[in-house]
């Protein structure tokens, strides 16, 4: 079965992880992406050994960069730029998130490259953007979050601005960038035109928060509180269990779930209690009643919870570690967590793939490439180079 991107070929200049996101995602839908680093690795590759873990993956790297076959060139040499330009030639898309400045320096800016390939959809993933007092300006995922409004409304309970783990913006402008590359092969799909389209973290991060930057642009009040005091109620909370388990119960229609859930948890007393019977009083009285609501859930385990809540058509769910995650059962249903075969390893448990196409489903193929991997392999098979130009090519420190 033809996967979506398949014959799409995707030059990936990146590092870290905003834009090899960005050419992962292209890649698990079938793209042939070809990885294009230094001969001492792109800089998310070291990122493991300057936190001081000691480990025989690199589970960074391998996370946004799965599924490519990676090439050395070293771009500071002429004849290296000038292999650049073929594989531009011979490219779809190109994918970078190092500086413009640092593009335009070694001549891989898109002014440069579409004189090689006009049709060459160009996406670039920056901090901020590169317009405005701030534009190019270096960047990085905490960055991102804090100038983007995430950290404002993630607050602690006790109202501190607080960072989302994981590489939240790093992922979303990575998205972003997957998204508009797909845009970008359709605009070229219907009118022949290649362009270059911007993504940033500060676009991502904006984009994440939207909901709460309409509610302030619609009543002028920010947030400055966390979600569970924004929303005020038992019905949107965090519980711990008897037997010491985390969950949510995540309900926005209170009034309707107030009645069973005040049943479910054997307190029929709080249903008609004057000062919980509404929304409203139950948002007024937040701080009387959630302590209430909590001690009742310790009497019993979590499962026992979560069952009940699930019979009455209260959304409610298990907070989840990663060990958790990939023993979630409905997880690895939808293939979010799955098994692959591994040339070099084996099988091996990878994170998935987001989303599900009936007839023409993504697909994860290797991990990670070793540094270097594919070069000769794709000097041969996409350049048409002979072995005498390999080596040519190898005096000259090219790779």
């Amino acid at each position: 079965m033809t996967l979506p991107l398949e014959g799409i070929r995707v030059l990936d200049w990146t590092c870290f992880q905003q834009g090899p996101t960005t050419s992962v995602l292209l890649a698990d839908m079938g793209a042939d992406v070809i990885k294009v680093e230094p001969p001492e690795g792109e800089p998310g590759r070291g990122l493991m050994r300057i936190l001081g873990v000691d480990m025989p993956v690199d589970f960074y790297y391998t996370n946004q960069n799965r599924g490519k076959r990676g090439i050395i060139l070293d771009l500071s040499k002429e004849a290296a730029r000038e292999v650049m330009y073929q594989l531009v030639e011979k490219s779809d898309v190109f994918v970078t998130n190092y500086r413009y400045i640092v593009a335009k320096n070694l001549k891989l800016e898109y002014e440069t490259l579409s004189k090689y390939n006009p049709k060459i959809i160009y996406i670039l993933s920056t901090g901020y953007g590169m317009r405005g007092p701030d534009a190019d300006l270096p960047s990085a995922d905490f960055a991102g979050q804090a100038r983007g409004g995430i950290c404002s409304i993630t607050r602690t309970e006790e109202g501190e601005p607080l960072a989302v783990g994981a590489g939240l913006a790093d992922e979303m402008g990575g998205i972003c960038g997957a998204y508009a590359a797909i845009l970008g092969l359709l605009v070229r799909e219907r009118t022949g035109i290649g362009q270059m389209i911007e993504a940033s973290l500060l676009g991502g991060a904006i984009e994440i928060v939207r909901l709460w930057l309409q509610y302030y642009l619609s009543t002028g009040k920010v947030i400055r509180e966390s979600i569970f005091r924004r929303v005020g109620s038992p019905l949107w909370n965090l519980y711990q269990s008897q037997d010491n388990k985390w969950f949510v119960i995540s309900v926005s229609e209170a009034d309707q779930f107030w009645g069973p859930f005040c049943r479910i948890i054997e307190a029929a007393h709080l249903e008609n209690d004057f000062r919980f019977n509404t929304a409203d009083k139950r948002r007024q009285n937040y701080d009387e009643l959630l302590p209430i609501v909590r001690q009742i859930i310790q009497n019993e385990p979590r499962e026992v919870w979560l069952n009940s809540l699930s019979r009455a058509g209260i959304a409610a769910a298990p907070v989840n570690d990663m060990s958790d995650v990939v023993q979630d059962q409905q997880a690895q249903a939808m293939g979010y967590v799955q098994e692959i075969n591994d040339a070099e390893r084996g099988k091996v448990i990878v994170p998935g793939i987001p989303v599900n196409l009936s007839k023409s489903p993504g697909k994860i193929t290797r991990l990670a490439n070793e540094l270097g991997q594919h070069t000769e392999e794709v000097l041969l098979e996409v350049l048409g180079y002979t072995w005498d130009d390999i080596s040519a090519l190898r005096e000259q420190g090219v790779y």
